[in-house]
């Protein structure tokens, strides 16, 4: 995920927190500058809905006879029989079964193109499978090299056979984008029902957006991209759907489907509605949840969380509307320092979930769902699903969905877990 450095951390009233963040994959908050004071004058708004335990559920360890090195993302293989994919770190992608019997098996190993690759967001970020990967074999990867330090979103063939295992030789490099530096890499990867694959970017790394790459038009960084896998514009090695927000604006770049992201992490569209949802990364203050639509500007640099924020002397491009998260907590309240996506449930084990937003936090380790009113589409209350033991080794890096819609949440000691009804 994620997403931070192995630098100390601040935070501001919640100094006991520091220690996680000596080693999390997640998107987290890695900077390499000392941050500002809180200003005096800042104000942190109440709470904006009322937050409850939620009973009945448990989360439970799935058996592996292996710990997974720094897992980051989960995939399913379309028209495999429910086998998926999870992504480590630090090169290595196994398939596996979520059904209790604990089978996995290698898929591919990028051990040799990871040589190197050392620092705390850098890495394997994403994977995502072709939507007729049946009859294709075609999956997609997302990850970062160095010497030019870059992000990489490439295509790679499996094995036409029961067992599908990656063919490194095919690999094909679709996006090359160079990156200033070590964090704030975002780097998820999602088919969406459209088929179009949606690349979400962080801002660059640094404190602040200092370079204001986040609300720049005419870079990649801080956005949320979608090409076309199936065919080509011009020399480019994908295609611009037609129907980019920006694909006819001469001074936007043409992949941008979204804009105003500081370290998007845990792409994932609504089973229902094909709404995509992106958490984001905060700097000091604020964790947010974004409902994402074409075209829109989600704000960071110029703002962070439900709130304008003086970064910068004047907004890079004003006069522009700001879309607000759909959801915010706060450091400042304890809440959390680290925001990890996300899936809106539509499964069958949990009916009272449907329709609920799930997510995490990497450095306290809760879990919780944001309970929808179905007719606004806004959160009426945050249920707690699980708060961390203090024994309890667990940083989820991610919460994703299995073949048939449960909730999976991976966790940066090696662990994958589910949330099920308590029947003891």
């Amino acid at each position: 995920m994620k997403a931070s450095t192995p630098t100390q951390f601040w935070l501001l009233s919640l100094t006991l927190a520091a220690v996680f963040f000596e080693a999390s994959p997640c998107s987290a908050v890695p900077e390499t500058v000392q941050p500002r004071p809180v200003p005096e004058a800042l104000v942190i708004l109440p709470p904006e809905i009322p937050e409850e335990p939620v009973t009945g559920l448990v989360l439970r360890q799935l058996a592996f006879d292996r710990e997974f090195d720094s897992p980051v993302t989960l995939a399913t293989m379309p028209g495999e029989d429910g086998e998926q994919v999870i992504a480590m770190q630090r090169g290595e992608f196994c398939a596996l079964r979520l059904d209790g019997t604990g089978q996995w098996r290698p898929f591919l190993n990028f051990a040799t193109k990871m040589k190197g690759i050392t620092m705390f967001e850098e890495g394997v970020h994403g994977i995502a499978f072709h939507p007729r990967f049946a009859e294709n074999r075609l999956f997609y990867l997302s990850y970062s090299q160095n010497e030019p330090r870059r992000t990489v979103i490439s295509e790679m063939r499996a094995t036409d056979t029961s067992t599908p295992e990656a063919l490194p030789h095919t690999e094909r490099v679709l996006l090359d984008i160079p990156q200033p530096l070590a964090d704030h890499w975002g780097g998820h990867i999602a088919f969406g029902p459209d088929s179009m694959l949606y690349i979400a970017l962080g801002d660059g790394g640094l404190r602040d957006d200092p370079y204001r790459l986040a609300q720049n038009p005419w870079v990649l960084h801080g956005k949320i991209l979608r090409i076309d896998v199936n065919t080509r514009s011009g020399s480019l090695p994908y295609g611009i759907p037609a129907d980019n927000p920006f694909a006819k604006d001469q001074v936007v770049r043409s992949e941008i489907f979204a804009l105003g992201f500081r370290n998007p992490w845990g792409l994932s569209f609504d089973a229902h509605s094909g709404q995509l949802w992106c958490a984001d990364v905060g700097q000091d203050l604020w964790e947010e949840i974004n409902r994402v639509e074409a075209g829109a500007n989600h704000g960071w640099s110029d703002r962070d969380g439900p709130v304008k924020h003086a970064f910068h002397a004047h907004e890079y491009l004003p006069n522009l509307a700001r879309r607000d998260p759909v959801h915010a907590y706060t450091r400042l309240r304890g809440e959390g320092i680290c925001i990890v996506g996300g899936l809106l449930y539509r499964g069958k084990k949990l009916p009272q979930m449907e329709g609920s937003f799930v997510f995490a936090d990497w450095g306290y380790g809760t879990v919780w769902a944001l309970m929808m009113d179905p007719a606004s589409g806004m959160p009426v209350r945050r249920g707690v699903l699980h708060r961390k033991d203090a024994e309890h080794k667990f940083n989820p890096t991610l919460v994703a969905a299995d073949a048939s819609g449960e909730p999976v949440i991976l966790s940066q000691e090696g662990s994958l877990y589910r949330l099920e009804e308590d029947k003891d």
